[in-house]
């Protein structure tokens, strides 16, 4: 996990999308297509090819925490979980260079007028890592266990059945309208395992999909390794074969700037960040001509304080305003971030068509106090709570800021630091008072559905993907209406209203937005995302689970 390594940590279960950008991409690699966003990019620094890709070699990626399992059914995908996911795996739909969603593994998506009944068609042809075929009864095989799953459930809580009616074709039979259902299927939920793989109890750890590559071992906590499927069935715009590597040896280095000095060293040939001293370090190695880097555009992660409102005390408006009067962000980006990172006040990024301002309590410290002094009039308990967070000197480095910041207005603060399995365990169980986080770097909202409606903000102890436990009826009103809806205008306002709330109710206390970058050595190509299979320009970073920098390897090749 890496919005920072801390950062990061967040959302695991789901779903999709993506970020809006410009694309860098070197020849064979990954399109050139500018996004409708008025964001402004940072300057991308990549080598042009040689000539065109060619086949053969390993690629060494390294990413910055261990899954649970790759059972996407089952199991908890992170950043890094989802990178080595969609070598695996193929997704049914996949975001073009205007953040719109597209047939991938899917031929097509065809909904009725009201976008209650989805029908879904497959590609002919297309066989999993064993030699079974894809069809639309496994297709179905798999959105049951969706359903029937205690993690993913609630993604498609939407979704009444779905129906056989062709070999390749399945239809999705909604409770409500979703016009955007096509964007859940670009990442985890879009994710098709082989019948094989789910009916093994060892499944999660053996996993078998219609992907590039197919995998060959993990060792766990050390590296897990996936070789090219020869009977993959992609070719590139010129007829070759696709994958054009032959392996790809995932690596799991925590630290940030470790994976730079891996680079730079030799060791490492790709890998992606957020943390400000690795983003730094970045910058001036690519200056230096020492490595490549590219930048995520558009709509991208917040990192902020996640509060848990179903217990005490953040179940208390005064205290959750409180914290966020108490929180300098200025005073945050330029010590804990130096100055990579950006102000934020809302969970939509200015430029992008779903920011609208909104209201937000920036830092007071006076009237942090005076909220303090009534919390505990309020309540007959002084304000005190402990703050999540993981064990990277990044994370210690935030955790220390915090502290301090909310002490010196009365509160008493305990950190408490937790590997990344254990902590993203107690986010969706709801086991924690205040956490680092990150999350929202969803060009199209409806993926952060799931995040925010009260349906899924279970009691404490359950699993639930409302991992802030806020309930608001006028925010479930706003979703609701925006998810019914493909009317630009509609979904607009009704995620204005979104956002305000937000800002009202305090589930978030707002950091910082993010910097997020790949990194590769000077002979990678193809660092961002090659076309689709229809040719389109394809979206060129992030995309699957909103997270910024997740990458195709599909048409990733070393020019060596």
């Amino acid at each position: 996990m890496e919005l920072r390594a801390r950062r990061r940590v967040m959302v695991a279960a789901v779903l999709v999308v993506a970020l809006v950008a410009a694309a860098c991409g070197s020849s064979g690699g990954g399109g050139g297509a500018t996004s409708a966003t008025t964001v402004q990019p940072n300057a991308d620094v990549t080598v042009a090819a040689s000539g065109p890709p060619h086949t053969g070699g390993t690629l060494r990626y390294a990413v910055d925490g261990e899954s649970d399992g790759f059972d996407p059914t089952k199991n908890r995908w992170a950043p890094s979980g989802t990178q080595i996911g969609m070598t695996l795996f193929d997704p049914l739909a996949a975001y073009d260079a205007d953040a719109k969603a597209q047939p991938y593994l899917a031929e097509s998506f065809t909904p009725n007028a009201d976008f209650t009944h989805w029908t879904v068609t497959l590609r002919s042809g297309v066989t999993f890592h064993d030699g079974s075929s894809l069809t639309a009864a496994v297709l179905k095989t798999i959105f049951e266990a969706h359903m029937a799953s205690p993690l993913t459930h609630p993604a498609v809580a939407d979704l009444d059945r779905v129906e056989v009616s062709g070999e390749l074709t399945a239809e999705f039979l909604m409770k409500a309208p979703w016009a955007a259902f096509p964007s859940s299927l670009t990442g985890q939920l879009g994710m098709v395992p082989s019948p094989s793989m789910l009916a093994d109890p060892n499944g999660s750890r053996n996993p078998v999909g219609t992907g590039p590559f197919s995998f060959k071992e993990w060792v766990p906590d050390n590296h897990l390794t996936v070789v090219r499927n020869a009977n993959y069935w992609r070719k590139d715009t010129s007829g070759t074969p696709l994958p054009y590597l032959d392996q790809i040896d995932f690596s799991v280095i925590t630290e940030a700037v470790t994976k730079v000095n891996g680079v730079l060293a030799g060791n490492v040939d790709m890998a992606y960040t957020s943390t400000p001293a690795a983003v730094l370090q970045i910058d001036q190695a690519a200056a230096a001509g020492k490595l490549q880097s590219v930048q995520a555009q558009g709509e991208s992660e917040e990192a902020f304080v996640q509060l848990n409102l179903a217990a005490p005390p953040f179940d208390n408006l005064t205290a959750r305003q409180a914290v966020a009067y108490a929180t300098d962000q200025s005073a945050y980006i330029a010590t804990v971030d130096q100055n990579v990172t950006s102000p934020v006040d809302n969970v939509f990024r200015p430029g992008t068509q779903f920011y609208r301002e909104a209201p937000y309590p920036h830092y007071d410290l006076d009237k942090a106090k005076e909220l303090v002094k009534a919390y505990e009039q309020e309540t007959g308990h002084p304000l005190s709570f402990s703050f999540l967070s993981l064990p990277a000197s990044d994370a210690r480095l935030q955790a220390q800021f915090l502290k301090q910041a909310w002490e010196q207005a009365g509160m008493k603060v305990d950190i408490v630091q937790s590997e990344q399995t254990r902590f993203i365990v107690d986010a969706v169980t709801g086991n924690y008072q205040a956490a680092a986080w990150g999350q929202f770097g969803s060009p199209d909202p409806d993926y952060d559905y799931v995040w925010w409606i009260s349906d899924n903000a279970a009691p404490v102890g359950q699993l639930g993907l409302n991992f802030a436990r806020n309930k608001d009826p006028e925010i479930d009103r706003a979703l609701r209406a925006a998810r019914a809806s493909d009317d630009p205008k509609v979904r607009q306002d009704n995620y204005a209203i979104v956002a305000a709330r937000l800002n009202q109710d305090l589930p978030y206390i707002w950091l910082a937005r993010a910097r997020n970058v790949v990194f590769a050595a000077n002979d990678v190509r193809g660092i961002t995302n090659g076309p689709l299979p229809n040719g389109q320009p394809s979206y060129p970073m992030g995309g699957p689970g909103g997270f910024s920098y997740v990458t195709r390897l599909t048409q990733t090749w070393l020019d060596r």
